[in-house]
């Protein structure tokens, strides 16, 4: 056998060796992976088995205690339970204000109902895309027309469809024959003016509201009075668990009284240490709430719309009282 012909068997051979080695290695490391999943599959079984005892036992526990077939329920600290009457009063105050002033966020709240130009204005789009598309010469350049913005567009508010009429008024005018009328054509021009910046104070007032009055309670909520909720929801969960646990040692023959009492004073300081995290979180809750000082965000947005307003309207006015 050449050198040559040696050298390239012992390759040969060393390469389905590496593969072998190779292969075994990921059975080995699969294997490993499988048993692992098993595990993990075999341990959740015991814990959802585990739990759904206590699950059953707890639901129906919860319903007897409404229907007032139980009398015997473990009655919380007062301490926790002014807290927990003072988190209700908090998170009502939010949700019920938020219902309303969440309004700020949909731009045409104050928008005339029987003023319907968006068809029109669509219309307008589209005849404009293909007007242009008709002019297009190539497929980079009708691509070009089909994703370019449209026109713009104005807000859909009250003052800026006042604005709009008033200017739309002042063009018609304008081009009218009459003594009068280019008066009134320049005065509807002012008007106009005068809308679209009070158009544009309410927009303002309203980016100022949606985030900071709104974007700060929606933040509460959904953070420390949610963590408070959880916490006093985990308080129910103990003390039906606690009082299960009472109810069975009472009822228990004597060869079970030592397990089932052991059973009973856990589940007493699960209890107890569950209370005294929600009670901590709570008075987080009321001694962080800060609502007045967004409240008065809330008003401060206002009323430098109104000033605005009311100032831009105020010096328009005696070009009225000269008429």
């Amino acid at each position: 056998m050449s050198f040559n012909s040696f050298t390239e068997s012992l390759n040969k051979r060393f390469q389905e060796l590496s593969t072998q080695v190779s292969q075994r290695a990921q059975d080995a490391q699969l294997d490993k992976k499988l048993k692992e999943l098993s595990t993990a599959v075999s341990q959740r079984t015991q814990d959802l088995t585990t739990q759904l005892p206590s699950l059953a036992q707890s639901t129906q526990r919860m319903v007897q205690e409404k229907l007032g077939q139980v009398t015997d329920i473990s009655q919380l600290p007062q301490e926790y339970v002014e807290l927990e009457h003072r988190i209700d009063r908090i998170r009502l105050v939010y949700e019920n204000f938020l219902k309303v002033t969440q309004v700020y966020e949909n731009e045409s709240y104050d928008y005339p109902n029987n003023v319907r130009d968006s068809v029109n204005e669509f219309s307008a789009v589209v005849g404009t895309k293909l007007h242009d598309l008709s002019r297009a010469t190539s497929t980079g350049e009708a691509q070009s027309v089909l994703i370019s913005p449209g026109p713009h567009r104005d807000p859909k508010t009250l003052n800026y469809a006042l604005s709009k009429v008033a200017l739309t008024s002042s063009e018609y005018l304008s081009k009218s024959v009459g003594s009068e009328e280019p008066d009134l054509s320049s005065t509807l021009l002012a008007y106009s003016d005068v809308q679209a910046k009070i158009a544009q104070a309410r927009l303002q007032q309203d980016t100022l509201i949606q985030t900071k009055f709104n974007k700060k309670l929606r933040d509460t909520l959904a953070n420390n009075l949610q963590e408070a909720h959880l916490a006093r929801k985990n308080v129910e969960h103990s003390r039906l668990l606690y009082d299960i646990a009472r109810t069975n040692l009472a009822a228990a023959k004597p060869e079970k009284e030592a397990s089932l009492r052991v059973e009973m004073e856990t589940l007493e300081d699960e209890f107890a240490q569950a209370t005294d995290e929600a009670v901590i979180k709570m008075q987080k809750v009321s001694e962080s709430s800060a609502f007045l000082k967004d409240l008065r965000e809330l008003v401060s947005a206002q009323a430098d719309y109104y000033k605005q307003s009311s100032e831009l309207l105020a010096d328009f006015l005696p070009q009225l009282e000269e008429a």
